[in-house]
């Protein structure tokens, strides 16, 4: 969908904006022009938005706006123990979509995190990315991570659905080859 820039402009303020629910229409609306012109102000938003619902839906937003500076900012949002969980929470679903050979390291260490929320989504990208190094954290946190995530389930019930997601992917007749939503760095 081909929009102006006037258009952009007006997303990037809802999603800006001080309603929850209009900034994550406004993701809603990133998604469906995947116009590559949201990259720099997604990524101010991200690094810069004023509520953690801003800079979480900015992440929601960067799946559909794959590069390789939108990919780096959200390992780094990830990474950040300073940002609040909701928001490397969805940084860490977006990567899920769109990431990187290092994403899966960056991800791979957020398993260990102190909050649910980033142990949950960390374990939900892995599992999407087929990520076979995971297992064994996985494992443990299937076998003891009984916390919840508000409007989903456990921490543990995520880990073991992405251990069958990565044992079924890693058949010899599922195997992608390679992983088909990496971007080259």
């Amino acid at each position: 969908m081909k929009i102006t820039d006037h258009q952009r402009q007006e997303i990037i303020s809802r999603l800006n904006g001080r309603s929850q629910v209009d900034a994550f229409e406004a993701a809603k609306a990133v998604w469906q022009a995947a116009d590559k012109r949201f990259e720099r102000p997604l990524l101010l938003t991200l690094k810069r938005g004023r509520r953690p619902f801003n800079r979480a839906a900015a992440a929601y937003a960067m799946q559909i706006v794959s590069t390789p500076r939108t990919i780096r900012a959200l390992e780094n949002v990830v990474r950040n123990k300073l940002e609040r969980p909701r928001v490397r929470g969805e940084a860490a679903e977006a990567l899920a979509h769109c990431h990187r050979r290092k994403s899966h390291d960056v991800l791979l260490r957020a398993l260990a995190d102190s909050s649910k929320e980033v142990r949950f989504w960390s374990a939900f990208a892995l599992g999407e990315m087929a990520e076979p190094r995971a297992v064994s954290a996985l494992e443990r946190l299937a076998a003891s991570d009984t916390r919840l995530v508000k409007g989903f389930h456990s921490v543990a019930k995520e880990a073991a659905d992405a251990i069958r997601n990565i044992q079924t992917e890693n058949l010899p007749h599922h195997r992608k080859d390679g992983c088909v939503f990496c971007v080259r760095d």
